[in-house]
């Protein structure tokens, strides 16, 4: 297993756990009902961890997740993002996909919406079960040029 033994978790409500790794911050949506609120709680707690600790490589793992409601689609999209890329960009995110298809197609459609950021943010979707993989790809990108 490629995933340092250094980790420890800063963050952690209903909907997801935070964790800082030395090289990356992992974030992982839990399973089951969540509000809203916890959700834009965890992204919001994700882009101040890795601003604070200076990281700039993101694992989202999404395996178990449910979608989510119209109003945090539109929220991240459109709030969430804009103040990622003012204030911190992650260099690179690697994504655990959800084993639920509608999380899926929905992940893709606000990946899409990244494309005219792809110059400074990598991203790649990695199935549920290639975590590995996902971990050796972050971790051969490099942090963005500012």
């Amino acid at each position: 297993m490629l995933t340092p033994t250094h980790s420890h978790v800063v963050f952690e409500n209903d909907a997801g756990k935070i964790i800082s790794f030395h090289d990356y911050v992992r974030l992982v949506w839990k399973r089951g009902d969540r509000t809203d609120e916890d959700i834009m709680e965890a992204l919001n707690k994700t882009l101040e961890t890795g601003k604070v600790l200076n990281i700039c490589r993101l694992l989202v793992d999404q395996e178990f997740i449910r979608t989510c409601s119209v109003e945090v689609e539109v929220w991240f999209k459109y709030d969430w993002l804009s103040r990622a890329r003012m204030n911190f960009d992650f260099g690179a995110a690697a994504v655990l996909s959800s084993r639920n298809l509608l999380v899926r197609i929905a992940t893709l459609g606000m990946l899409n919406h990244l494309v005219g950021n792809r110059d400074r943010l990598r991203i790649k979707v990695f199935h549920a079960g290639q975590e590995e993989e996902a971990i050796q790809w972050l971790l051969q990108q490099h942090a963005p040029e500012k």
